[in-house]
C-alpha cells in the first residue's frame, strides 16, 4: 500500500465514529420518508485548502491504480471529502465507488472508450449503423467484456484494503458505480443520431433500450455480492452523487431532457420503469433544466426520488409540491446560504428534500454548517 493512502485511511480511523454515522443514516431516513426532522440533511462541496496533508491524485492516474482510486474517493469525490467530515461537520455519507465514470455499460457493448489528459472517460459513437447493430448483437450479460473487469477487481481492492481496517469496514460502504440509464446508455453507443432513430426507427431503438437495460440490471445484480449499499443497515437506501437516497439504484437522464415529456412517457419511461422496478425501486437524475420531465419521472410506479444536477435551473418549489402527493424527496438541492443561516429552508422545506451547499473553502463550509445548526437545532 502507497504511503499515503496508509496515512489516510489512519487519519479517517480516527475521525469516524459509529455514533455520528447512526445519527447521519437517521437523519436520511427520517427526510427520505417525509418524516419530521429538526434540520434537513446537508452536505458541503468545498475546493481542499492548500496546506491539505493527502492532496489528490490526478484523476488520469486512478484508472490503472487502485490505490489512487480509493484515496482520491476518500479524498475528494464530488467535491467532498471524507476526511474533512470531522472539520465541516456535515451529513457527508461514508462511501466510495469504482469511479470509472459513465461509460461502463457502454463499453460492454464494445463502445470505443477513450480517456485523454485529465478528462473522465468517455465513449465514441459508432461510426455506422451496421456498427450499432452488430453491437446490439452482444450477449448484455457477458460481464468478462469492456471495462466490468476492472470494475469488478476494484471493489474487491477496496474489500481487502479496508479489512485491515475492521471499523472503517463497517461504516464505509462500497456503492454502484455510475451505470448510466437505458437512453444515456444507447446515445454512447449511437451518438445524436438517436434522436433521429426515435422518430425513423422507433423499434430498433426500442430495442436497444431494451438491451442497455437489460445490461443494466444485470451488472448492478452481478456487483451486488461485492459492494456493500443498501444492506441490513439501511435495505431501503442507496448511496450516489456523496447522498443518500431511497431505494437501490439511480438512473441518470440526462439525454432524454432534449424530449418532450410526451415522447419521454411513450418511448423511454418503460424501459427506464423496468429497471427500477427489477431493482427495487430507485430514483432518477438529469442535470441541466428538466423540470417538464418531473411529472413522468413522479409516475413511474417504481421511482422513489428526483436527483438534480443544476437545480437552479428549474423551480425546484414547484417540483416540490407535485413530489409532495407521492412522498417522494428531492435530493441535491441547493438555496442561499443566508436561508441556511436564519433556518427559513425549514419553512421552505420542512422534509423531504436532501441539500448541497457549494462553499468557498473548507473554513467557510464549517462556518455554514454551524450557523445552520445553530437556526434549526438551537446548538
Amino acid at each position: 500500500m502507497i504511503e499515503q493512502l496508509a496515512r489516510l485511511l489512519d487519519h479517517i480511523d480516527t475521525i469516524v465514529d459509529e455514533r455520528r454515522q447512526a445519527e447521519i443514516d437517521e437523519l436520511y431516513r427520517r427526510t427520505l420518508t417525509w418524516r419530521p426532522v429538526p434540520r434537513l440533511p446537508i452536505v458541503f462541496s468545498y475546493p481542499l485548502p492548500d496546506d491539505f496533508p493527502f492532496p489528490p491524485f490526478p484523476h488520469s492516474q486512478t484508472f490503472d491504480d487502485p490505490e489512487k482510486m480509493l484515496h482520491n474517493e476518500l479524498v475528494h469525490a464530488w467535491g467532498t471529502s471524507i476526511a474533512c467530515r470531522d472539520r465541516v461537520g456535515d451529513d457527508l455519507p461514508l462511501t466510495i465507488r469504482a469511479n470509472f465514470g459513465t461509460v461502463i455499460i457502454a463499453s460492454l457493448f464494445g463502445g470505443r472508450v477513450e480517456q485523454v489528459e485529465e478528462n473522465p472517460p468517455w465513449a465514441r459513437p459508432f461510426e455506422s449503423l451496421d456498427a450499432f447493430r452488430a453491437a446490439l448483437e452482444r450477449d448484455p450479460l457477458d460481464f468478462t467484456r469492456g471495462w466490468c473487469p476492472r470494475v469488478e477487481e476494484r471493489y474487491g481492492f477496496y474489500r481487502e484494503t479496508l479489512s485491515a481496517y475492521p471499523r472503517l469496514s463497517g461504516l464505509i460502504r462500497l456503492c454502484l458505480p455510475d451505470l448510466q440509464g437505458p437512453l444515456d446508455n444507447v446515445e454512447l453507443l449511437r451518438g445524436s443520431d438517436v434522436f433521429v432513430d426515435l422518430y425513423q426507427a422507433p423499434d430498433r431503438t426500442d430495442e436497444a433500450l431494451e438491451r442497455a437495460a437489460l445490461a443494466q440490471v444485470g451488472f448492478a445484480r452481478h456487483l451486488q455480492p461485492t459492494v456493500s449499499d443498501g444492506d441490513g443497515r439501511n435495505p431501503e437506501i442507496c448511496h450516489q452523487h456523496g447522498v443518500a437516497l431511497p431505494g437501490r439504484i439511480l438512473i441518470r437522464n440526462d439525454t432524454p431532457i432534449m424530449m418532450s415529456a410526451e415522447m419521454y412517457e411513450r418511448q423511454i419511461a418503460p424501459h427506464d420503469e423496468r429497471v427500477l422496478r427489477e431493482m427495487g425501486g430507485g430514483g432518477l437524475h438529469a442535470c441541466g433544466r428538466f423540470e417538464h420531465l418531473c411529472p413522468p419521472f413522479l409516475e413511474l410506479e417504481s421511482s422513489t426520488c428526483i436527483d438534480f444536477g443544476q437545480p437552479e435551473m428549474n423551480d425546484i418549489d414547484a417540483v416540490y409540491a407535485m413530489a409532495a402527493s407521492r412522498k417522494a424527496p428531492l435530493i441535491r438541492i441547493r438555496v442561499p446560504e443566508r436561508q441556511l443561516v436564519d433556518g427559513s429552508v425549514m419553512r421552505r422545506f420542512p422534509t423531504g428534500v436532501v441539500l448541497t451547499h457549494q462553499a468557498d473553502s473548507l473554513d467557510e463550509a464549517g462556518r455554514i454548517m454551524k450557523a445552520y445548526r445553530r437556526s434549526t437545532e438551537g446548538a
